[in-house]
């Protein structure tokens, strides 16, 4: 099962990433669970995911944050916490140069709600929304970046990557 999260434009880019990948799953080869939540006060600490409710994300096998600001880039640790086995996050390229986007990346990045879902045992990535100058007086969106990461997510749900991050998590052979 995998956890799509998203926080405003970059969480209304991550937002709308989510809600155009839920219209067009059904199109998919994806047939397991996907779980939406959207948390508040990441800036400050990641408060909303430190305190989702922990049976909603018990049973989850990975989780995708759409939140990082920038084109294509895949998240997988900050300078202090790795979010996931580095195969998950090349699973992601995997799904990039699928779709002819071969420069989505696994990078280092800053505090995300990634790392607090890592810290509760889910690996977890951050993907790039499109958006620049967050927080600013010039927040921008780049539309079409933000549409190539609903693409990425949707590869990566239709080539039914949940089993093979089954077998990242216990080591097995990808």
């Amino acid at each position: 099962m995998f956890l799509l999260l998203v926080q405003k434009a970059d969480d209304r880019a991550g937002i709308s990433i989510v809600l155009e990948l839920l219209s067009r799953i059904s199109k998919t080869n994806f047939n397991g669970t996907l779980k939406v939540a959207l948390t508040v006060k990441e800036e400050i600490g990641c408060v909303g995911a430190r305190e989702i409710d922990q049976e909603f994300i018990s049973d989850i096998d990975a989780a995708i944050v759409v939140d990082r600001r920038g084109t294509r880039d895949i998240v997988t640790s900050n300078y202090s916490t790795s979010f996931c086995p580095d195969e998950f996050g090349k699973l992601f390229e995997k799904a990039g140069q699928s779709l002819g986007m071969d420069n989505w990346k696994v990078t280092v990045g800053g505090s995300s709600d990634a790392r607090v879902f890592a810290e509760y045992g889910i690996p977890s990535v951050n993907l790039s929304a499109g958006y620049l100058h967050d927080h600013t007086d010039f927040e921008t969106l780049d539309y079409k970046a933000a549409y190539e990461t609903m693409l990425l997510v949707e590869s990566v749900l239709h080539q039914q990557f949940i089993g093979v991050i089954s077998k990242v998590q216990t080591g097995e052979e990808v």
